[in-house]
């Protein structure tokens, strides 16, 4: 037996290996999440199968909720900026993102919103006054090129005859957008709160946001339709492993392991993880759904990711 302490440097190595195991796992879960869910849009709305997540999601959690609420005591002031801001971050940003896979393909709403960090460093730069050096605003330029060629890709496409849409592109675009805006203001109301109450909250603000979404734009409007199509939708294979998925996978596990990852290490090292969620999405997308992958979609893929990780790339202090 070993009695000596564990040395700081064994200790942060541990802590290191921990962190790129929970973010390897976010990674796989959400690389595949869209490739996923893409089929059963093809029977319900994106705003339904939001509400189905949520609905399985927000109640699996509860327990945690509770014990992380009388853990940390919240005002209601406080409470109520915490619901506000994860209905940017949930209902606003989601809602954009499966709208926009609605009507284009896994591999196209993937690499676009991969691209989300850029719009988070334009906004840091806008409205934070955060200064950039020469070679950040370079990797920026490479970014928004890139981002700029994914988006209007489908002007490009459809000589080639593949079924990709700019209005869902731009979709996804909105998506970013809304979740710049959601890490800019998070970044400074959400010091000293505890994430994993904020990401339960947030399960609970989806359930309600993405029920009153589905009820204004059913055909019907009842809540006795609304009902009685829970049965019939989650009947469907598609429809169910999407919700149950997404319910169990992506937000139960694969949100409290971004969190455990990013607290561990570095923010600007965590951040590569995201770039490998296209490794996931791609296999899945062509050899599943048989979405092709063009050349100037990787082309551009790779430039934005480039200039994301030139940009976010900060020189370290001289000693």
């Amino acid at each position: 037996m070993n009695l000596h302490p564990q040395s700081p440097t064994l200790i942060v190595q541990s802590d290191r290996s921990k962190a790129y195991l929970a973010l390897l796992l976010n990674a796989v879960i959400w690389g595949a999440a869209l490739p996923i869910v893409k089929p059963a849009l093809d029977h319900i709305s994106p705003y339904q199968y939001l509400f189905y997540r949520y609905l399985i999601a927000a109640p699996l959690a509860a327990p945690l909720l509770v014990i992380l609420a009388r853990k940390h005591k919240t005002t209601l002031k406080k409470l109520l900026g915490i619901i506000g801001l994860e209905l940017l971050g949930v209902t606003g940003a989601l809602s954009f993102l499966y709208q926009g896979l609605s009507r284009t393909t896994s591999l196209e709403a993937t690499l676009i919103a991969n691209a989300a960090p850029v719009f988070i460093i334009i906004g840091g730069i806008l409205f934070l006054k955060e200064k950039e050096e020469g070679h950040e605003l370079f990797g920026l330029l490479l970014a928004i090129a890139g981002v700029t060629v994914l988006t209007l890709e489908p002007l490009t496409a459809l000589a080639n005859g593949l079924h990709l849409s700019l209005t869902g592109n731009l979709f996804v675009l909105g998506h970013n957008l809304f979740w710049a805006a959601y890490i800019l203001f998070a970044k400074r109301f959400y010091k000293g709160v505890s994430k994993l109450l904020i990401g339960s909250i947030s399960l609970w603000v989806g359930l309600i946001s993405f029920l009153v979404l589905t009820l204004l734009t059913d055909s019907t409007g009842s809540a006795a339709n609304l009902i009685s199509n829970i049965g019939i939708h989650l009947s469907l294979p598609s429809v169910l492993l999407a919700a149950v998925y997404m319910a169990v996978l992506g937000s139960i596990v694969a949100v409290p392991a971004y969190i455990y990852g990013n607290d561990l290490i570095e923010a600007s090292e965590a951040s590569l993880f995201f770039y490998l969620q296209p490794l996931i999405t791609i296999p899945l997308a062509t050899l599943w759904l048989k979405e092709s992958l063009t050349i100037p979609m990787i082309a551009a893929a790779l430039l934005s990711t480039v200039g994301v990780v030139i940009a976010q790339r900060r020189k370290k202090p001289t000693t």
